[in-house]
C-alpha cells in the first residue's frame, strides 16, 4: 500500500477526522467557441484556463490550493450523489447562486451547460497545498496532494430550474448522457461520422464548398442547380455568397481569422478557430463566407448573424466527399486541385473507402 493511501485510510478510520473538503471542476473546452463570442461581443472574458475551479468554502479571503490549482469560493450546493439499491445510477443536482440573475447571461449564451464534465474532488484538510496555511507552514505535518478520494466524473444533462436567486443542473454519468453511443464509434455505410474539417479523421483543408443544405458557395459550380441558379441558369451570387476559388490561395491555413475590427464585403472568406482546448475535436476552424458586405463587424458575428455570414458544411454523404477528395473528378471536385497526392475518398470516412498514392 502506498504511503499516500495510508494516509487516507488513517483519516477515514480516525475517531477525530480533519474537515473533509469538496472540491469543484467544470470543463468548459466544449464551449470554449462561445466563450471568445462572449469576450468579443459583450466583454465577458471567461479565462483562457477551459476548466473553471470552485468550491463552497474559503481559506479566510483566500481561494483553496490544491494541487497548484486555485479553487474559487462560490456559493454552490451539490447532493444525490448515493448509489441506490435497485441498481440506478446517481443523478446528483447541483445548485449555483444566481444573484439577481447575474448568471443566468452566461448559461443562456451557452446552452445551459448541457454535455460539460463535472468533477468532484474529496481530500482532508490536513493533506491540502501549503500555500493554504499561515507562512506555508502545515499545521498538521506535510501536505500530500496525492492523499484523496477518487473523482467522482459527471456531466451537465439538463437545467432543472432558474430564478433569480439560484440555477439547478441535473448532472448524469457518462453512460446516461444524451447522445453518447458506446461504442463511441458506429460506422454507418451511407453517412459520414467524421468531424469535418478536423485534422483527425476528415482532414479537409480547402476553401469553402457549399452550405448544409447543398447551395454553392462557389462561383461557377452549383452541387444544387435549383438552390444555387436564377430562372437564366446563371449562379445567384447574392443568395448563395458565391466566391471566385482564383481568387483566393488554396489551403486552410491561408484562410484569416475573423475579426471584430474589420470589415468585410461580399465573398469575404473566414474562418473560427477555438482556442485553448486541448481536444482537436474542439478546436476544428469553423469557415465562413460573408453574403452581406459591412463595416462593423461586431455587429455581425458569423455565429449568431445568419444573414450576413453563410457557413462552409459538409452534407455527410459519399457525394459530398467526392467533391472535396476525388481529384478524378474535377467537374464535380473544383477544388481537388489543391490536393493531387491522394486519388480516392478520405479513409475511414465510408466503409470501404480507401485513398492510394497517385504515381
Amino acid at each position: 500500500m502506498s504511503k499516500s493511501k495510508s494516509n487516507l485510510n488513517k483519516q477515514l478510520i480516525s475517531l477525530t477526522p480533519d474537515a473533509l473538503i469538496d472540491l469543484y471542476e467544470i470543463d468548459f473546452s466544449i464551449l470554449q467557441e462561445n466563450f471568445e463570442q462572449l469576450n468579443d461581443l459583450y466583454g465577458i472574458n471567461i479565462g483562457a484556463d477551459a476548466i473553471y475551479r470552485f468550491c463552497p468554502m474559503t481559506n479566510g479571503t483566500n481561494p483553496i490550493v490544491w494541487q497548484g490549482n486555485s479553487y474559487q469560493p462560490m456559493p454552490i450546493k451539490v447532493d444525490g450523489f448515493e448509489y441506490q439499491s435497485d441498481g440506478r445510477l446517481p443523478r446528483p443536482k447541483m445548485t449555483i447562486a444566481n444573484p439577481e440573475g447575474i448568471f443566468s447571461k452566461i448559461v443562456h449564451l451557452n446552452e445551459d451547460f448541457a454535455n460539460c464534465k463535472v468533477t468532484r474532488k474529496r481530500t482532508y484538510a490536513r493533506f491540502l497545498d501549503d500555500e493554504n496555511f499561515l507562512n506555508r507552514e502545515n499545521p498538521f505535518g506535510k501536505s500530500d496532494s496525492s492523499s484523496h478520494f477518487d473523482d467522482d466524473v459527471y456531466y451537465i444533462n439538463k437545467k432543472n430550474t432558474e430564478d433569480k436567486y439560484v440555477i439547478e443542473f441535473e448532472l448524469v454519468s457518462a453512460l446516461e448522457l444524451e447522445e453518447s453511443w458506446v461504442p463511441a464509434r458506429v460506422v454507418l455505410s451511407s453517412y459520414c461520422n467524421w468531424t469535418y474539417r478536423c485534422e483527425i479523421g476528415c482532414g479537409y483543408k480547402g476553401l469553402p464548398l457549399e452550405t448544409v443544405n447543398g447551395k454553392s458557395l462557389i462561383s461557377g459550380f452549383a452541387s444544387n442547380p435549383s438552390n444555387n441558379t436564377n430562372s437564366s441558369g446563371d449562379i445567384n451570387v447574392g443568395a448563395s455568397a458565391a466566391i471566385n476559388p482564383d481568387d483566393y490561395p488554396f489551403g486552410l491555413d491561408d484562410i484569416p481569422e475573423w475579426s471584430k475590427n474589420n470589415s468585410y464585403k461580399l465573398g469575404d472568406v473566414v474562418k473560427i478557430t477555438p482556442r485553448n482546448s486541448e481536444n482537436p475535436y474542439k478546436r476544428t476552424p469553423q469557415v465562413f463566407v460573408c453574403s452581406i458586405g459591412h463595416t462593423i463587424a461586431k455587429d455581425h458575428h458569423p455565429f449568431l448573424d445568419k444573414d450576413y455570414w453563410l457557413k462552409d458544411e459538409c452534407q455527410k454523404t459519399l457525394s459530398a466527399c467526392k467533391k472535396r477528395f476525388d481529384p478524378t473528378d474535377l467537374v464535380n471536385a473544383p477544388y481537388s486541385k489543391i490536393d493531387q497526392t491522394y486519388k480516392g475518398l478520405r479513409f475511414g470516412g465510408f466503409p470501404g473507402t480507401e485513398r492510394f498514392p497517385i504515381e
